[in-house]
């Protein structure tokens, strides 16, 4: 009987560093989460002379020195010229009419904006760029068992005659 009773009460201590132990192994041990970026692009049906519209996307650590260059630096070596502003980039072409092309990920940690350049055939007065801003990066407890998810920008970007339009930013 006094053997029962000694592993009775040690049944809640063991119990409790079991529970201790799984959670420590669910921790995380990051101090920041990237956000992330949801890009929905649209294409009129009369851009670029009915042909095919190339679109790229830049990850950027500030978005000054891409507000300040001219399309034409811009559409050459794009690392030499923003240099460590450019983290990453990607391309790809829009027919006219084209609806529903989608590009999401997660940016890094220094990632600060989204900077996107249409190349119309002729410029004339087009907003051929657009910057958007991005979630500051979610700060992160150690203690935390169930990590929130990042911010997110969801953005639809508008390739029209006049140029680009981002509707339902949502930083």
């Amino acid at each position: 009987m006094l053997k029962s009773q000694s592993t009775q009460r040690y049944w809640p201590l063991l119990f409790l560093i079991c529970t201790l132990f799984m959670l420590n192994g669910c921790m995380s041990s990051a101090k920041n989460v990237p956000s992330r970026y949801s890009l929905v692009f649209d294409a009129v049906p009369q851009i670029n002379s009915n042909a095919p519209i190339k679109i790229r996307v830049l990850l950027l650590r500030s978005d000054a020195e891409f507000m300040e260059t001219d399309f034409f630096t811009l559409q050459g070596d794009v690392k030499s010229v923003l240099g460590n502003s450019l983290l990453d980039s990607d391309q790809f072409f829009l027919m006219p009419g084209q609806k529903g092309k989608t590009l999401a990920g997660q940016s890094t940690l220094d990632t600060r904006y989204i900077g996107i350049i249409a190349e119309y055939r002729e410029l004339d007065g087009k907003t051929w760029r657009i910057s958007l801003p991005l979630p500051e990066p979610k700060q992160t407890n150690f203690y935390k068992i169930w990590q929130l998810s990042p911010g997110e920008l969801a953005a639809h970007i508008v390739v029209g005659v006049n140029g680009l339009q981002a509707d339902g930013q949502k930083p």
